[in-house]
Order: C-alpha cells, then structure tokens, then sequence
C-alpha cells in the first residue's frame, strides 16, 4: 500500500514508518523536522519518500505526488510534552488542531483511509477508571492552568474526525498511553521515561514530580506501533475510538527507584531519588479502558516494563 505518515520523524511517527517499510509498504513521510529529528530515519532514508514541510498547510500536502493514490493516513504530527503545555499553549493548539484538519481534508479529497493518533489527555482530568470508553471529558476552568491545550486539542480532533466519518470517511482513533521506548525525547521538553533516564545518567539522580503518587501505565514503541498499524489495517470499525496500552499501573515513584536501581545494574553507578515540583492539572491516576482493543485489533501489550525499560536505558548509553 501507499501510505502517508504525518509526523513521521518524531518518536512514534519515525517507529511507525520503519514498520512500513519492512513490511514492503509505498511510504511517504511529511514533517518539518521541529520536533521529529532527520536522524530517527536514517536507516530507512533511502526506503521513503520525504517531504519536508508543516502539516498545519494544505500547501504542504500539494507537493505530494499523485495524492491520489494514497490508501492510508497516518496522522501523528503534534506538539507533545508537558512543559510546552504550560509554555507555549496557544502554539500547541495552533499545531495540534490546524495539522489535523489539513490533513483530514487531505485524506477526504483523495478519498484515504485516516487513522488519527490521539491522547487519553482527551479526557481532561476524568477520574472515571479504566479510562476513554464513552464517559464525558472533564476540563478545569483555563484560568487554573493551560495543561488542557495538549488535551483540548486532541478532544477537538477526535470531534473533526467523527464529523468527517459522518460525511462518509473511513476514519478511526487510537489513543496510545504513555508510550515510551528508543527516540523519546528526554530533555526538559520531553516524556517521563526519557527524562527520569537521562537524569540518572547525566546527573546521578532521578527527580520525581510531585509526591510520585500518581500513576501511569506505559506502554513500550513496538506494542503501541503494532496497535496502530493494526487500526488501520482492520476493515469495517470506521468511527471507533481504540486504546493502545497495558493494565499494569505504576506510580511515578516507583517508577524511578526502578530506572534507578536498572541505571546502577547496568552502570554500576549510585543513583538516588529526589523530590521535585509538579506540573498544575497533572492527572492522578490513568489506567486504559481495552476492550476496543481487544475486540476490534485482538490486539495487546507484550513487553514487560522491566524489559522495555532496560531496551530504553540501553538506547540511551
């Protein structure tokens, strides 16, 4: 097939495309390299079709050659990370909701097959456990704090997309949870996994957010792109909404004194565990509802977070 993988340069996106290439697939990669990085594709470079542009202007998808012919829409690109949420809102909503919308006219002009990569951050701070079956999202007054840009926006493109499946779309949803793994960024704008790794290893300490009772259930790159990539290859579950994810909970707490017991095995240096500030609007807890998961793709997580995060760790030494 001939596929279209916005975002394809970024931690997901990049995993995704070298997927579809070895499985034989036509891919062709759109991303302006702000948050993806050149490098994520350079085994695969001369496999793909790259064009280097943003996703939030249709003149971007006017360079692709023979639109036509594309079967599938893979929409990742987005801006994520928690500290940008806070810091720059309004450009996370401007990149979130306008690329999703270009592209969507994209996939419906040349009649493609859309699957939409999208958050459980979608259901604001819902305390309603296991998460992101039908319940409504709950969102704090703005005034409180922007977190819910990151979130809104997904909320927004879940919306755009369900309008386009009502005007005859084939289109479908999944929502990865906490995805980590090899590529994820890990500086100051990065994913929890990632960041908690290179801390340990640049500076001997592991800095948990808040009290570090808050949970989260993590699911490593290869479980998540075989979940995506099965979404789209499924016929007849246009409109559903799929959560990609584990039902192993861990808190961020116990999260870090695991990196950091993995970082001295593997190192031999002492790493130790420190308390730090949280973010405002952090949700508690956030435990997957499966059952889409199950029943549409037959589809579940395989890797064990002790594995994963050694695959991690080692990625980053």
């Amino acid at each position: 097939m001939r596929i279209l993988v916005t975002g394809g340069a970024g931690f997901l996106g990049s995993s995704l495309v070298e997927f579809l290439v070895e499985h034989g697939h036509d891919v062709t990669v759109l991303d302006n390299f702000w948050r993806g990085r050149k490098e994520n594709l350079q085994r695969i470079e001369q496999s793909i079709t790259l064009v280097e542009a943003d996703a939030c202007l249709s003149s971007s998808y006017q360079r692709i050659a023979n639109p036509e012919t594309i079967d599938i829409v893979y929409h990742l690109a987005a801006i994520n990370g928690t500290k940008w949420f806070h810091e720059e809102p309004r450009l996370v909503m401007d990149v979130n909701l306008n690329s999703t919308l270009r592209s969507l006219e994209f996939a419906e002009q040349n009649n493609c097959r859309y699957v939409f990569t999208s958050s459980p951050e979608s259901f604001g701070e819902s305390e309603v456990m296991p998460l992101g079956a039908d319940e409504s999202a709950v969102f704090s007054a703005p005034q409180h704090h922007q977190r819910h840009a990151y979130g809104a926006s997904k909320y927004l493109g879940e919306i755009a997309v369900q309008h386009a499946v009502r005007k005859g779309l084939d289109a479908r949803i999944v929502r990865p949870f906490n995805g980590y793994g090899p590529r994820l960024l890990g500086n100051e704008y990065g994913q929890v996994v990632s960041m908690m790794i290179k801390s340990a290893l640049e500076e001997g300490v592991v800095i948990v957010h808040g009290d570090g009772s808050q949970t989260r259930s993590l699911t490593y790159i290869d479980d998540l792109v075989r979940g995506i990539v099965a979404s789209g290859d499924i016929e007849d579950i246009s409109g559903s909404c799929i959560n990609l994810g584990t039902e192993d909970e861990i808190s961020m707490f116990d999260l870090a004194k695991r990196i950091a017991s993995l970082v001295e095995q593997e190192t031999g240096q002492a790493i130790c565990v420190e308390f730090g500030n949280g973010y405002p609007g952090d949700s508690k807890r956030r435990l997957p509802n499966l059952l889409q998961a199950q029943n549409h793709l037959h589809w579940k997580a395989e890797v064990s977070l002790e594995e994963g995060l050694l695959q991690t760790l080692r990625s980053m030494l």
